[in-house]
């Protein structure tokens, strides 16, 4: 068994792993005048964001006590919102931007819809927010993988 320093390193380069591929992709999506995707080719651009985010707030939470068995758990697996949450009991900071769009990508993250429900009308759209707010919200996420020196 790895201990969770370890693990958390093993999320964090693969979350920025999924990160850079995110902005390389960035820079390829057409935008409107709100920044918002004007083609579903963006898709794959979302559904790196959202792994992304998944395992640097696994990361954030292994080196502040959480155990890899407690990260299984069924109300944590692909479930952004309530990492986020159990993130933030632990003391840490989350700047609101952040919280609103991590707990807006939670439900299609936890569902897959991204990887299979995207295109299927289920009466849900697809939260596709402007792709620059994503990359500071990775940004944040990243620099909470840091352990501090007050142990938040």
């Amino acid at each position: 068994m790895h201990d969770s320093i370890y693990m958390a390193s093993i999320y964090r380069l693969t979350g920025v792993n999924f990160w850079q591929s995110a902005k390389h992709l960035s820079e390829k999506i057409e935008v409107d005048d709100r920044g918002v995707p004007t083609k579903l080719t963006a898709l794959p651009f979302y559904f790196l964001v959202s792994h992304a985010t998944e395992l640097l707030l696994k990361s954030a939470l292994l080196k502040r006590g959480f155990s890899e068995q407690e990260l299984r758990e069924f109300d944590y697996r692909h479930n952004l919102d309530k990492l986020l949450t159990a993130l933030m009991a632990k003391g840490v900071t989350v700047t609101p931007e952040t919280t609103n769009l991590v707990r807006h990508l939670s439900e299609q993250h936890k569902t897959h819809a991204l990887r299979y429900s995207a295109l299927v009308d289920d009466g849900k759209p697809t939260y596709l927010p402007p792709p620059g707010l994503l990359l500071e919200m990775l940004e944040e996420l990243l620099l909470l993988t840091r352990i501090s020196t007050q142990g938040i």
